[in-house]
């Protein structure tokens, strides 16, 4: 019996290839790329699809058109001699300067809860809220926003900015709206209510300085009176209207009698030597004895003893003082009521558009591509992050 062939008796092993180092010999088991492909898919639809799709759906067709309109002002006072840009030096000076404290009143004011009841009042914000459609986000009473004042005010900041800048002294007001007669309607009453505002501030100090200088004019009014009083009361005291007066008549007297008292001496004199025995001689002496007693007189009224009008002149000189004092004070008093109404009655400060509030031509908000490219681009940032290197392996990716 012949031998068997080789090739009957030998049998072939297969072998795995050898050609790619590093590559898994053994077979994957069934259904182990089927379920990582179904986990990629499942996060790809909820880190990417779900949120562009979320996103583009309100933004596309959900979300609410808004228009802004923009105005520019600045607080202006009458007889200002710094213009724009200039009425303020530096920043640190913006607080010190009247027109500085008005702008900043007049931003509070637009940013406040009153302002918000003004354009509830005059430009309908409820009514506008309300029409925003489906749009949650802006829609008032929402599930979002709620029902309250509160949520109500938190919408109206989110609608109304005002920025003012200190190195100009201009304030920009934008306001939105979700029609364009609507966002100009609110900055048109928001620009009368701050107009308003200051005319409220100015008549209230202005009430102040009137009543300041009222006030102060019957305070010196009354000085001036008591100062008369008292100047009358001495003038009846000494029994004479003035004083100052009487003592230039005793000094003009006083004058008199010393020139008469001179020449008589003088003529006693020539007399003696002429005539010593003249009858003439007594009498001239008996003359002169006589002016000076009245001399001396005269004298002793302007100077010295109770009845002498150097202390009445002193007191009276006091008290006319004190009266002429009191009326200068009193006559500007007067001069200060008067100018203090004038000034009442100008206005002190008021809102000077720079730019007019406009109607708006196309929405402005919102940014409906921005907000999908950067919800697109977040979600695939999300999906590199939450995917396992092995699914990288398992689909190939992580081949050189």
């Amino acid at each position: 019996m012949p031998p068997e062939a080789p090739d009957s008796w030998i049998e072939l092993i297969p072998l795995a290839d050898m050609s790619r180092p590093g590559q898994n010999t053994l077979a994957p088991r069934p259904g182990l790329i089927g379920r990582r492909t179904r986990s990629i898919l499942f996060r790809f639809l909820l880190l990417v699809v779900l949120p562009v799709s979320l996103t583009a759906g309100y933004f596309l067709l959900v979300a609410a058109d808004r228009y802004v309109s923009e105005a520019k002002y600045v607080v202006r006072q009458p007889g200002m001699a710094n213009r724009l840009g200039t009425q303020i030096i530096s920043t640190e000076e913006a607080p010190k300067t009247a027109s500085g404290e008005d702008s900043y009143a007049v931003r509070d004011y637009i940013m406040s809860r009153d302002a918000m009841r003004l354009v509830i009042a005059e430009a309908g914000l409820k009514a506008m809220l309300r029409d925003a459609g489906m749009d949650w986000f802006w829609r008032f009473p929402s599930p979002i926003n709620g029902d309250s004042d509160e949520s109500l005010y938190k919408l109206y900041q989110r609608l109304i900015s005002a920025e003012f800048e200190s190195s100009t002294g201009m304030t920009t007001l934008r306001t939105q709206g979700f029609t364009p007669e609507a966002a100009q309607r609110i900055a048109q009453v928001l620009m009368k209510g701050a107009e308003r505002l200051l005319n409220t501030l100015n008549a209230r100090a202005q009430r102040d300085a009137v009543a300041i200088a009222n006030d102060e004019v019957e305070r010196t009014r009354a000085i001036a009176r008591a100062a008369e009083s008292r100047l009358t009361a001495f003038r009846t005291e000494i029994g004479m209207a003035d004083p100052l007066l009487m003592a230039k008549a005793v000094l003009e007297t006083i004058g008199v009698l010393k020139m008469q008292q001179v020449e008589t001496a003088a003529q006693l004199d020539i007399i003696m030597q002429a005539a010593p025995n003249s009858p003439q001689v007594a009498p001239i002496r008996a003359r002169v004895r006589a002016l000076q007693s009245q001399l001396v007189s005269e004298q002793a009224s302007l100077a010295g003893g109770g009845a002498a009008f150097a202390p009445k002149i002193e007191i009276y000189e006091r008290l006319l003082l004190q009266r002429e004092f009191a009326e200068k004070t009193y006559l500007a008093a007067l001069g200060a009521q008067r100018m203090a109404d004038y000034e009442a009655r100008k206005q002190h400060s008021y809102v000077e558009a720079v730019v007019i509030a406009g109607q708006p031509d196309h929405a402005l908000y919102p940014w409906r591509l921005l907000w999908i490219s950067a919800v697109l681009v977040g979600g695939l940032c999300f999906l590199m992050i939450a995917w396992p290197s092995k699914m990288l392996a398992a689909t190939g990716m992580g081949r050189p």
